[in-house]
């Protein structure tokens, strides 16, 4: 898809974010995208926003299995970190209960409870960026973060991207030291 034809569909807000419905051959399906541009440039597609949006749409469906075990590590992040309230059966780890409570005993599952909700497209950066937001199994909003045509990570929503320029893996590590 070129410039011109993700333009002829796309309509741009009051707060002149862009918006339209493109399918995603990663997930199989048609997802919204919001695009974000830099703020003041006013409501064009820019050729970083196309390059973003053509990024999204090749994402080898192979990178599908990288998604999966991303939701998976987010239950069994989310579910080590706060607690749903979840009663432990007897010789069952907190952990264990909220993943059997939630229905969730791998990457499978936690992507199948998963619900993708949008891809976002932001122009403001160096490197290209986009979100793909899901609301996890574990009922979180959380953004998979494609960089230059690459998924690199996941984080929580509302994450700054600007963060991933120097360190790709920079929540992966927060994460891990918060395990510790």
């Amino acid at each position: 898809m070129n410039k011109a034809e993700i333009a002829a569909q796309c309509q741009w807000d009051y707060y002149d974010m862009g918006h339209l419905r493109l399918h995603v051959p990663l997930f199989g399906v048609e997802l919204p995208f919001t695009l974000f541009p830099v703020d003041g440039a006013g409501p064009e597609l820019t050729d970083k926003m196309a390059a973003t949006i053509a990024d999204v749409l090749a994402l080898d469906p192979a990178q599908l299995d990288r998604v999966k075990a991303m939701m998976w590590e987010e239950a069994n992040f989310a579910f080590q970190v706060a607690d749903y309230g979840v009663e432990s059966r007897p010789g069952e780890t907190s952990l264990e209960a909220h993943l059997r409570e939630f229905g969730i005993a791998g990457p499978e599952d936690a992507f199948a409870r998963s619900v993708l909700e949008e891809v976002q497209i932001h122009d403001q950066f160096d490197s290209r960026f986009a979100e793909l937001k899901l609301v996890t199994g574990a009922n979180n909003l959380v953004a998979v973060v494609v960089k230059d045509g690459r998924i690199i990570d996941w984080g929580d929503d509302g994450l700054y991207l600007g963060e991933f320029e120097e360190d790709e893996q920079i929540l992966s590590k927060r994460r891990q030291a918060v395990l510790r």
